[in-house]
């Protein structure tokens, strides 16, 4: 079972980077601002990926409006959660000393791939067109 050693400067470097990831992400609105990547699956065939949007719905999120971010990607919303939660695992490991396992479950792998590949069907069929950004 793969594990991690206690890197304080590592999970510190992390938390930085997420924070000023963030406040880019707050003050940018990726709906106006062109440096943000783009999708290359939707650039090229106008089909919706699983991430279509999640840039734009943590855009939102970020400024309060949790509904403009589940039109954006539903996906991506009820995602967050388990991985706040993997996230703060993993760094309170390393803050703590301890060693924490990084390993996720072939079964979790597996629900999330059917979710993901489900979603991405629906999001591109007639009539489910709320699930596309």
């Amino acid at each position: 079972m793969p594990s991690v050693q206690p890197r304080p400067v590592a999970a510190l470097t992390s938390i930085l980077l997420a924070a000023g990831g963030s406040a880019i992400l707050y003050r940018f609105d990726p709906a106006g601002n062109g440096f943000y990547p783009i999708c290359f699956l939707h650039a090229t065939t106008g089909l919706n990926c699983p991430g279509c949007g999640a840039t734009r719905a943590l855009h939102q999120l970020l400024h309060g409006n949790i509904m403009a971010a589940a039109h954006l990607n539903l996906l991506f919303l009820l995602c967050l959660p388990f991985a706040a939660g993997w996230a703060f695992r993993i760094l309170s490991g390393w803050f703590s000393g301890r060693r924490v396992s990084i390993e996720i479950r072939p079964a979790w792998l597996w629900t999330f791939l059917a979710a993901a590949s489900v979603f991405t069907i629906l999001r591109n069929l007639p009539g489910f067109e709320w699930l596309a950004p």
